[in-house]
């Protein structure tokens, strides 16, 4: 049975067909192919041409220079991190590269042609015929599935020749595929009696759940959430989260261009007011994208790298989509500026997903991306239960919506090979960690009420979770290990790899192994918890205050 997306494939191919008027654009330079047609999805509709004068966003993604050498010296284990300079003078792009790529936007039409810092990142404006002329390719215009207005390239993305050893991507020939958040909501229950209830937690519990309230509060440390729209909700939903727990204020830098999009809200809530209850921190960086395109995010995934006035030590990603898509798509080129941030000792928190195994919904077992990128640590899902009052940790299940599965094109890092549990040991394996996912036992947020599918405007306290939910606890878990040491250890994820696979791994860990994460009932396509490392909650959820004097 033909696969559904090549029938979309097929179904845009006959769609083209039947206008004359949508001829292959020509361009002057010896172009070659980077990017495939894109594959729709089912209910995916093409329904014309983009109108040519209409405005997009491009991102060229450039690679590093001396890729063999970065690999090598990040493999060494305990390797020293890099300074912003160090990278950019070895391992960034040339000048001469980025330039070739700048004047080639700007001869082709567009324009606010800007080159990165660090030159990791060329990105434009302008109208749909330029783009079409610069990249060789032909956009249409594309009713999705599930409703949206949208745009997609129905021909290979195409690049001068001359760019094969120095681009590795083009994004913003579509937004068919794009990122999304995965917030589940739940419903409010009594406050229960008994040791061992699942129920909704205040996101100063966790502390005390995870065992990080003999920690400092991270008072000094400043961690980054990537965000995109309209931070005005966020910010005072969060002020009057601080003020009716009776915390300290906290100060919001928001860093981006932003946008009046308000369509998700509710993860910058949760979000925000995860990390701020799990880490006690005083001040956040958001930083904020025009959209969840993924053009919008690369290039504000850019600007948490190389903002060299904040360093977050840790940023948060509550976002994802299929890996597949990614990569087809070009988003995958985020792979750079992760490992860019891992030489330099920064960690990227990622969301595992809220599909189960199955992220790309078509009965197999994928990950989502970014989680599934070998230079970020991937927080998965559990079910938390706990004693009432005292909130003391009982006992974690897999989350069934947890996503987790061995990626189908990344490559194992170093610090997962000979796991055991890790039975592909050729691709990235997700998740690392995990922590509560659940609605049942979520995180009590206060949120715009439009969120209970009441009139908008009315702040309301209600269990928002999924593994949105996971990656804030684990970035306040961090910030708060950083401050308690007097400094960043580095990238997470190896060191807790390390740690896990010590001696001090059955205090150090809650060694998740009941439940699993088939998201279809009495389904197949998932993997059930065991003891140690698997695909459900990795090493499970790490307990702060007993891992802390074993990070080095």
């Amino acid at each position: 049975m033909l696969n559904r997306l090549r029938i979309k494939l097929l179904m845009t191919a006959m769609s083209l067909a039947a206008v004359d008027s949508w001829a292959a654009p020509t361009n002057d330079a010896a172009m070659v192919g980077l990017h495939h047609a894109t594959l729709l999805r089912q209910g995916d509709t093409v329904v014309g041409p983009l109108l040519s004068s209409q405005p997009l966003h491009v991102v060229v993604a450039l690679k590093p220079r001396n890729q063999d050498q970065l690999d090598a010296y990040m493999a060494i284990p305990g390797f020293k991190p890099l300074t912003p300079e160090q990278y950019d003078a070895k391992y960034a792009p040339t000048q001469a590269q980025a330039d070739a790529v700048a004047n080639y936007l700007r001869r082709a039409g567009l324009t606010d042609v800007r080159v990165g810092p660090n030159r990791l990142m060329v990105e434009a404006s302008g109208p749909v015929d330029a783009v079409q002329v610069a990249f060789a390719t032909h956009l249409v215009q594309v009713r999705t599935h599930d409703g949206r207005d949208g745009y997609a390239n129905a021909s290979d993305v195409q690049i001068p020749a001359a760019w094969q050893g120095s681009v590795v991507a083009v994004l913003g020939m579509q937004n068919v595929h794009r990122l999304r958040t995965y917030v589940r909501s739940g419903v409010r229950t009594a406050d229960p009696l008994l040791p061992g209830a699942v129920f909704p937690h205040n996101p100063t519990d966790f502390p005390v759940i995870y065992g990080a309230r003999n920690l400092p509060s991270a008072t000094s440390v400043t961690p980054g959430i990537i965000t995109a729209g309209d931070m005005t909700a966020a910010k005072a939903h969060l002020k009057l989260f601080t003020a009716i727990d009776g915390l300290p204020s906290v100060n919001v830098i928001v860093v981006g261009p932003g946008s009046s999009d308000t369509s998700a809200n509710v993860e910058w809530d949760l979000d925000t007011q995860a990390i701020v209850g799990m880490g006690g921190v005083r001040s956040l960086v958001l930083y904020d994208g025009v959209s969840l395109n993924d053009p919008d995010i690369y290039s504000t995934l850019y600007l948490a790298l190389t903002d060299q006035v904040n360093l977050p030590p840790i940023i948060n990603i509550s976002l994802g989509e299929c890996e597949n898509d990614a990569r087809a798509s070009g988003l995958v080129a985020s792979d750079v500026l992760f490992q860019a941030a891992q030489s330099q000792g920064r960690t990227f928190s990622v969301a595992s997903g809220d599909s189960g195994a199955d992220e790309c919904g078509n009965g197999g077992t994928t990950p989502w991306y970014p989680a599934s990128s070998p230079y970020v640590i991937a927080v998965g899902g559990t079910t938390l239960s706990a004693t009432p009052v005292l909130n003391s940790w009982s006992g974690e299940t897999a989350w069934t919506g947890g996503g987790g599965s061995p990626s189908t094109f990344e490559p194992i890092p170093s610090w997962q090979r000979n796991v055991a549990g890790i039975t592909n040991q050729t691709y990235r394996a997700v998740p690392d960690i995990a922590y509560d996912a659940d609605t049942n036992s979520g995180a009590l947020i206060v949120t715009d009420s439009s969120v209970l599918g009441r009139p908008a405007g009315t702040p309301v306290i209600t269990p928002l979770a999924g593994t949105s939910l996971a990656s804030p606890i684990f970035v306040g878990a961090w910030v708060r290990i950083i401050q308690a040491k007097g400094y960043n250890p580095g990238f997470a994820s190896p060191k807790l790899y390390a740690l896990a696979q010590s001696r001090f791994y059955a205090t150090a860990f809650h060694d998740i192994t009941s439940g699993n994460n088939i998201s279809t009932p009495g389904g197949s396509n998932g993997y059930f918890a065991g003891p140690g490392w698997d695909y459900t909650t990795g090493w499970g959820s790490l307990v702060a205050d007993q891992a802390v004097n074993h990070i080095h």
